[in-house]
C-alpha cells in the first residue's frame, strides 16, 4: 500500500480542478437561490429581534399591556431595524435576553442588515456569503494536515455538494461563521506549531477569540487542540506547549467581558437551554443509532425525518428502510476508517482532525448517556465532527485515487462519484423544499399559517412565554391580517362576538379549558406536538338553531 508521502507529491489533475470548480459554481448557486423560500423559523425570528435592538422584556411588556385584541402587525417592530437603536442595543438584547450567544455574528448581521435590508432574504444572505469562506478554509487546513493539494481539492468537492452546508448557509444564525472559524483556527494552530513566531501565534489567538465570540462550544475545539499539542509534544512541557498555553489564556482574557455577562445572567442562559435536558431518549442504543444516522447527512439527506419538534425516538428519523440503510452506511464508514488507519498510520498532524471531530462529539454523547438529554443529536453542536469526517473521507479517497492504476483506485473513483451524485440529489431536494427537518418548527409554522389564513374571522390567543412569542414572531411573516388576544395562563377573558374561530397554540390556559367546557364552541384538534403544551387547537362557534 502506498505511503502517505506519495500523496503529497501528487499534483491535482486538470479534470479534478475543472470538476471541483464546476461543483463550487453549483454550490454557490444553491446557497443563494431561493433564500426567502424556506420558512423563517423561530430561531431566525429571534435573530431579527436582536438586530431590531429590542429585548424580550420589552416584547413581553408589549403583550401584557394590551387590553383586548391587537393586530399581529404590532410585532413588526421586533422583526425590523429600529433607526433609534444601534449596535449597542443589539448587544444589550444578547446580554439581557440571550447571554449564551456571544455577540460577534449578531453585530455583523445588524451592520449587514443596515445595508442590505432586514428581510429574511437580506438577513440570510450574510450566512450564504460567509459560507463561501469554507472553501479556502478547508483547503488551507488540508494543506496543513497532509501537505497535499489533492486532498484539499477533494474536500472542497465534498463541501460543495454537502446538503448540511446548504442548510446552514441559508439560516440566519451564526453556524456558517462558526464552521469557518473551526477550520481556520485548526489550520492556524498547525501553522503556529510548524513555524513558531509571534505573527503565527497572534493569528491563532485571534481565530480562537473570534470563535469564542461566535459560539461558546469553541471551548471544546480549544480542548481538542490542547490534547493534540500535548500528544504532539510527547507529554513534555516544551516551548511549543508553553506558547499554546499563553495563546489560550490570551484568547480567554479577550473573552472575559462576555464571560462576566454569562456568569451574571447564568440563570437566563440555563432557562433557555434547559429544553435539551427535558428532551431525552431512554434507550441508549437508540440515541447512538440516531447519532450515527445523522453523521451520514453531511453527504446525503432527502429530508425524510418526520415532522416533530422533539427527536426522542428512532421512528422520527424516517422510514425503517432509510434508517437501516443510513445506519449500515455510517457503520461501514467508521469500520473502514479504522481499518485504513491501522494499515496506513496517519502522520503527526493528522491526529488533530480526529481529535477535533472526536472529542467534542464523544463528550456530548457521553454526557447525554449519563445525565440524559439530546444535546448530541443537535446537528449544529456536531459541526466539528461533520467537518472532520468530510476531511478524513477526502483524505482516504485521494489516497486511493492517486497516483497508481489499481482496482482500489477504481473503487475510490466509484465512491467519490457516488457521493457527489447523492449530494447533488440532496441539493436539488433542498432547493425544492420549503422546510427542512433541521428546522423542526418550520413545518408546524407553515401548517398553522395555512389553517389560520383559510379562516374567515380568526382570532389567535397568545401568552408571553418565550416559546409562544417565538412562534408569533415567525407567524407575523405569514399572517399579516390575523388579530391576537393576549392573555395570562390563569386569566379568563370574554371572547369578542365577531370572531367565530378561536385558535390556541398552547392548551394549558384557563381560557382554553373554559372554552372546552362551553357548549357553544366546537373543539377541533389540528395538531398536537410532542413538546407539551404546544400544538394547534381550533374552537369554532356553533350556530344556534
Amino acid at each position: 500500500m502506498d505511503k502517505p508521502q506519495l500523496l503529497a507529491k501528487a499534483n491535482p489533475p486538470t479534470w479534478l480542478k475543472i470538476l471541483v470548480i464546476s461543483l463550487m459554481g453549483l454550490g454557490i448557486f444553491f446557497r443563494f437561490a431561493h433564500l426567502g423560500q424556506k420558512t423563517y423559523c423561530c430561531d431566525e425570528s429571534w435573530t431579527s429581534v436582536a438586530i431590531s435592538g429590542n429585548t424580550v422584556a420589552e416584547l413581553k411588556q408589549e403583550v401584557s399591556h394590551h387590553q383586548g385584541t391587537i393586530p399581529i402587525t404590532t410585532f413588526d417592530k421586533y422583526q425590523h431595524i429600529n433607526s433609534d437603536r444601534g449596535v449597542a442595543d443589539t448587544v444589550n438584547y444578547l446580554i439581557t435576553s440571550d447571554p449564551q450567544h456571544p455577540p460577534l455574528y449578531y453585530v455583523m448581521v445588524r451592520l449587514w442588515a443596515q445595508v442590505f435590508g432586514d428581510s429574511p432574504i437580506g438577513v440570510r444572505s450574510l450566512s450564504a456569503l460567509i459560507s463561501l469562506l469554507i472553501f479556502p478554509s478547508i483547503y488551507w487546513l488540508c494543506l496543513e494536515l497532509f501537505d497535499s493539494p489533492v486532498v484539499g481539492w477533494v474536500a472542497m468537492a465534498l463541501i460543495a455538494v454537502s446538503p448540511l452546508q446548504f442548510f446552514f448557509a441559508q439560516e440566519a444564525r451564526q453556524y456558517s461563521l462558526w464552521m469557518v472559524e473551526i477550520l481556520v483556527s485548526s489550520a492556524a494552530l498547525l501553522r503556529a506549531i510548524r513555524q513558531e513566531n509571534k505573527g503565527n501565534s497572534a493569528v491563532y489567538t485571534l481565530t480562537l477569540a473570534l470563535g469564542l465570540y461566535t459560539h461558546l462550544f469553541t471551548v471544546l475545539v480549544m480542548i481538542a487542540h490542547g490534547i493534540y499539542v500535548v500528544i504532539q509534544q510527547q507529554f513534555r512541557f516544551t516551548k511549543t506547549l508553553f506558547n499554546y498555553l499563553l495563546v489560550t489564556i490570551a484568547a480567554f482574557l479577550m473573552l472575559l467581558p462576555w464571560l462576566i455577562v454569562l456568569i451574571t445572567h447564568l440563570s437566563t442562559a440555563l432557562e433557555l437551554t434547559s429544553e435539551f435536558a427535558i428532551r431525552r431518549i431512554d434507550n441508549p442504543f437508540e440515541l447512538i443509532a440516531i447519532f450515527l444516522i445523522r453523521v451520514t447527512r453531511t453527504f446525503f439527506d432527502l429530508n425524510l425525518t418526520l415532522d416533530t419538534l422533539v427527536f426522542n425516538s428512532l421512528a422520527v428519523e424516517g422510514s425503517l428502510f432509510s434508517s437501516i440503510t443510513t445506519l449500515i452506511f455510517s457503520l461501514f464508514v467508521i469500520i473502514f476508517l479504522i481499518w485504513f488507519l491501522v494499515k496506513v498510520p496517519p502522520n503527526n498532524t493528522s491526529l488533530l482532525i480526529f481529535l477535533l471531530g472526536g472529542f467534542p462529539s464523544l463528550l456530548l454523547v457521553i454526557y447525554d448517556l449519563i445525565f440524559g438529554g439530546t444535546r448530541s443529536l443537535k446537528v449544529r453542536y456536531q459541526l466539528p465532527l461533520y467537518l472532520s469526517i468530510e476531511i478524513i473521507v477526502a483524505y482516504v479517497l485521494a489516497f486511493y485515487i492517486f497516483p497508481e492504476q489499481t482496482w482500489r483506485q477504481k473503487i475510490a473513483q466509484f465512491i467519490i462519484v457516488g457521493l457527489l451524485i447523492v449530494g447533488l440529489v440532496s441539493d436539488v431536494k433542498f432547493f425544492q423544499s420549503e422546510n427542512w427537518w433541521t428546522q423542526s418548527d418550520g413545518q408546524f409554522i407553515k401548517e398553522t399559517s395555512q389553517v389560520i389564513n383559510q379562516s374567515e374571522r380568526p382570532l389567535l390567543v397568545i401568552n408571553n412565554s418565550p416559546v409562544n412569542l417565538g412562534g408569533i414572531l415567525t407567524l407575523s411573516h405569514y399572517l399579516p391580517k390575523v388579530r391576537l388576544l393576549p392573555i395570562a395562563d390563569s386569566e379568563l377573558l370574554p371572547i369578542p362576538q365577531e370572531y367565530s374561530q378561536i385558535f390556541f397554540m398552547q392548551n394549558n390556559s384557563s381560557l382554553f379549558h373554559q372554552l372546552k367546557q362551553d357548549k357553544s364552541y366546537h373543539l377541533k384538534v389540528i395538531k398536537v406536538l410532542n413538546l407539551p403544551p404546544g400544538g394547534l387547537w381550533q374552537f369554532e362557534k356553533v350556530d344556534k338553531l
